[in-house]
């Protein structure tokens, strides 16, 4: 191999990987941005500015404000997966499962260093905006929902929960907390609201298990 075939196959190899850095960077500011702004409140000019970059250089990796918002809610639902999901995996199947489901989904989604939880906030935002982006958080919203409902199963199954409970009217009551406590925490600024959750859900599957 020549001198300039090894320069042109070692650019070949670091182009790319710059270009994925580059990405990843891009993404990295734009959930940034759209944790306190909301995914509407990522345009390509904030982008371009908390990067350095110019607007051209954004479009060359998105072609659209539309792209990066569905990147941007990918990127969160894999974030979520492994501060949230992946955690409670660990957990045994059953009530200690959908417990830390349900807890750590709520205080993720509440705490001050952490951002406004998408699957709810994006809901306000784009729940009459059919679309890429619309269709990207119902799909990410509903993957969640499945796997509240399949805890709930498991719970059942292993003679936590009475066999006569509704599923999907228990998964409502569950998600209904998560979305109060975001609501009271983060618009009125509610410091009791966790508590009164954490009782409610208490009473909720205390109600539901096997005598």
């Amino acid at each position: 191999m020549s001198i300039q075939e090894s320069r042109d196959l070692q650019r070949d190899v670091i182009e790319p990987k710059k270009g994925v850095q580059t990405k990843n960077s891009i993404i990295e500011a734009a959930l940034a941005i759209a944790s306190k702004s909301g995914l509407e409140g990522l345009t390509i000019g904030n982008i371009a500015e908390a990067v350095k970059m110019s607007k051209s250089g954004v479009f060359a990796h998105f072609g659209s404000r539309e792209e990066l918002q569905v990147a941007v809610v990918r990127e969160y639902y894999q974030r979520f997966q492994d501060l949230i999901f992946s955690p409670a995996l660990l957990k045994p199947k059953g009530l200690p499962r959908l417990n830390h489901m349900i807890q750590s989904w709520i205080k993720m989604s509440i705490g001050d260093d952490s951002s406004s939880c998408f699957f709810i906030a994006g809901a306000v935002e784009f729940d009459d905006q059919p679309g890429i982006v619309r269709d990207e958080l119902v799909r990410s919203v509903e993957d969640w929902r499945s796997a509240i409902r399949r805890a709930i199963k498991e719970s059942i199954a292993a003679g936590h929960l009475k066999k006569s409970v509704n599923v999907d009217t228990l998964l409502f009551q569950l998600y209904s907390m998560a979305l109060g406590v975001h609501h009271d925490s983060r618009f009125l600024d509610s410091p009791k609201c966790l508590a009164n959750a954490n009782k409610l859900i208490k009473d909720i599957l205390s109600s539901s298990k096997s005598n």
